[in-house]
């Protein structure tokens, strides 16, 4: 499945273009190390958001969570805590009034979108579960990666996701 999902987000990627908001000054690039050391903490978040799409809306320097809901709606968690340790809030029920007619509204894996080279482009960092540590008794995450070299918008981005959706569900099911 993971290697699905990789093969379609990277055909994507080299067939379109993704430019997230202007990035602020505390904003950084992240290695898929950095991410694999972050995500247990937004995973496993306050708000027990399953299989988020972890991206910093507000261009903070955080990162925040988007939530597909089963009535079709996106919601969107606000991160009030630090990068590291991150609190989320519910900011907005009805993100940019985004509405996803799909029969299938939720996200299969997490998913963090980040610059990972310093290009100020949105990157993928799919995160699948690589079982677990019994020494610090904690889940471990395997990061795979797709570099991005075009650009999109938010909403772009959330249209994207929701199709790489459905094709990885049709393709699942053929």
């Amino acid at each position: 499945m993971k290697t699905l999902i990789s093969i379609i987000a990277v055909l994507f990627l080299s067939c379109s273009t993704l430019r997230a908001n202007p990035p602020s000054e505390t904003k950084k690039y992240f290695s898929k190390k950095d991410i694999q050391g972050l995500a247990a903490k937004y995973i496993n978040n306050n708000v027990k958001v399953n299989n988020p799409l972890i991206i910093d809306i507000d261009n903070d320097g955080k990162f925040d969570l988007l939530k597909f809901t089963s009535k079709g709606n996106i919601k969107y968690y606000r991160n009030t805590g630090s990068l590291e340790e991150p609190f989320f809030i519910l900011e907005d029920k009805h993100y940019s009034n985004y509405e996803v007619n799909s029969f299938l509204p939720v996200m299969l894996i997490p998913m963090f979108f980040a610059d990972s080279d310093g290009d100020k482009d949105m990157d993928v960092f799919c995160i699948m579960k690589d079982g677990y540590d019994s020494k610090t008794f904690q889940q471990k995450y395997e990061v795979t990666h797709v570099e991005n070299t075009m650009f999109f918008d938010n909403t772009v981005l959330i249209t994207i996701i929701l199709v790489l959706v459905i094709i990885a569900l049709v393709l699942v099911i053929v």
